[in-house]
């Protein structure tokens, strides 16, 4: 297949040579055509793909066909009125910061009407047409795939110059931003990591999906050009739109590197595909089979007043039914904030933190939890007999039992619990050992850490946050303080981190406590890519079925 054999000239091309413009081997040509549409129908998802998808990235090399018709397909139920793509300029033909196009175009797969009211606004604001847009393979690869998914839908190109400024990304934003409508689509035409060895290559993606997950595309301007992407401008202004006109939240649902289809591992070029939609819940749809999902969850504690809520049957599915379109199955870990027995316990006073051991773990496990952390300020309330005898149980129910300091293989990615709340119980831990353990990575920090009540870390967990990525941490969530962060944080150095996540399923109500569960998705080069996702209070969801 021709288009599968085009990638290589991407050292050529990316860097403006001459000789590429007249024969640029990453635009399809008609004998491409039946390759095309047979990896558009190899990635057919096997969910249903949701609409009011706002915006995709995707590849433009089309040796990641698979991945660009995987965009393409997140996106397929909307209705759209204008596709806005944005592109680099990859033969230094751009002289200002932008250029735009609004052509016709005849692609291997259909025809493309030019969008020239959005095309004459943005000129009239002096932003010139692109001199040669036939020649530019950002837009070119990827017009066959808006014919096929979006036919009759207007086009707008907006290719930025590789010298292109901070001050003409924002803008190009603010121009862009009266165009936009709901049923407007955003396409960045974006490659990640050139000319770098694969583990430089991987680790460069590793940095991109962190400021990704952090949401703020002024830290996009921290990343260098091309060794993260190949268009800071495209990535900054995909971003803004998608924040400040949109309210849109990311799932990056692909990753792959050009040695994935027999590239060399000397020179890489990543791929990512990510997708934005304005309810995070909804991106718990996509969902592949060459990558792994774990959520974590915040504080849980099923007894107390919890007890009688749960204890009515309509209660239980009222809560587990609110969590059902969040999880969708995916496995959960959670901080167990108390002790699980199988009896009584004599005198336990008001409050006590005690769960039922008939009840509790069964619980657990319709919710999809597969792992518990014992690494918290309650886990030895009833002392370190019973705090064993709770990680008994939760491993007689299948559930894996996190004790501080220990690192628990979950299949995808490694975990290690730590509790660093000093003084607060036997198993307390601190970072000191964190670089010895002996773990694969990805590996994951779930820490008991913070004060009470608060959502936004400080500097002191971004330090610590810091010193868990010297020692190999891939992100670092957090629990103990009830209330839930707002969006996942850089740390200084660059780690995605979760602050709290707040409650899972405890006895406060939404006027003292929220929460948030976090996805993280594994990709087969061991990438992780990190999302907050608020739930709704659990506690007074069952309460709400209780009282009907």
């Amino acid at each position: 297949m021709r288009i599968l054999q085009a990638v290589w000239c991407a050292i050529v091309v990316a860097m403006g040579a001459s000789s590429a413009l007249a024969q640029n081997a990453f635009l399809p040509v008609e004998e491409d055509r039946d390759a095309l549409i047979s990896i558009i129908g190899s990635e057919r998802p096997s969910h249903d793909v949701p609409s009011g998808v706002t915006g995709i990235t995707v590849p433009h090399h089309l040796l990641a066909a698979d991945l660009i018709a995987r965009g393409f397909w997140a996106a397929s139920s909307g209705n759209y009125d204008r596709v806005i793509l944005l592109a680099p300029d990859h033969f230094r033909q751009v002289d200002t910061g932008f250029a735009v196009d609004a052509s016709d175009h005849e692609t291997i797969l259909g025809p493309i009407a030019g969008d020239r009211i959005a095309a004459t606004l943005l000129e009239e604001a002096g932003v010139p047409p692109h001199p040669n847009i036939a020649s530019e393979h950002g837009v070119g690869a990827l017009l066959p795939f808006i014919a096929h998914f979006m036919p009759n839908v207007p086009v707008m190109s907006v290719v930025s110059a590789v010298q292109s400024t901070p001050e003409e990304w924002e803008e190009m934003a603010a121009l862009l931003e009266p165009l936009i409508s709901p049923d407007t689509l955003v396409v960045q035409s974006t490659d990640y990591s050139h000319f770098l060895p694969l583990e430089q290559a991987l680790t460069a993606d590793m940095q991109t999906l962190a400021v990704i997950a952090g949401q703020d595309a002024e830290v996009i301007k921290s990343l260098t050009q091309p060794d993260h992407l190949d268009s800071l401008a495209a990535q900054f202004v995909q971003m803004r739109l998608q924040s400040s006109v949109f309210g849109a939240s990311e799932a990056v649902v692909a990753h792959g590197v050009s040695t994935d289809y027999g590239g060399t591992p000397d020179d890489v070029t990543s791929y990512l595909v990510t997708v934005y939609h304005p309810e995070p819940t909804v991106l718990s749809v996509f969902d592949y089979s060459d990558q792994a999902r774990l959520f974590f969850g915040g504080d849980v504690l099923t007894g107390r007043f919890l007890g009688p809520v749960l204890a009515d049957a309509r209660a239980r599915a009222s809560i587990l039914n609110s969590m059902s379109d969040i999880l969708r199955g995916t496995p959960l870990v959670v901080n167990l904030e108390g002790t699980i027995v199988d009896g009584t316990v004599g005198n336990a006073p008001a409050g006590a933190h005690l769960m039922s051991g008939v009840t509790a773990p069964g619980l657990l496990r319709l919710l999809g939890v597969t792992g518990a952390s014992l690494a918290n300020n309650h886990a030895f309330d009833f002392g370190e007999g019973a705090a064993e005898e709770t990680a008994k149980l939760l491993e007689a129910a299948g559930i894996k039992a996190l004790r501080p300091g220990r690192v628990v293989d979950l299949g995808p990615l490694r975990v290690v619990a730590l509790n660093l709340l000093k003084g607060s119980d036997p198993w307390v831990s601190d970072l000191a050992g964190l670089c010895a353990l002996d773990a694969e990575p990805p590996l994951v920090a779930f820490v008991h850490w913070g004060e009470e009540y608060t959502g936004r870390a400080t500097a002191i967990e971004n330090g610590l946050a810091d010193q868990a990525a010297a020692c190999g941490v891939s992100a670092v969530i957090g629990a103990h303080t009830h209330l839930a962060s707002g969006k996942v944080t850089l740390s200084p150095a660059g780690l995605p981190f979760v602050y709290s996540l707040g409650n899972l399923l405890f006895d406060q109500t939404s006027a003292r406590a929220s929460g948030a569960v976090a996805e993280l998705r594994v990709f087969k080069h061991g990438t992780v890519a990190l999302r907050l996702i608020p739930i709704p209070n659990l506690f007074e969801v069952g309460r709400e079925a209780l009282a009907e």
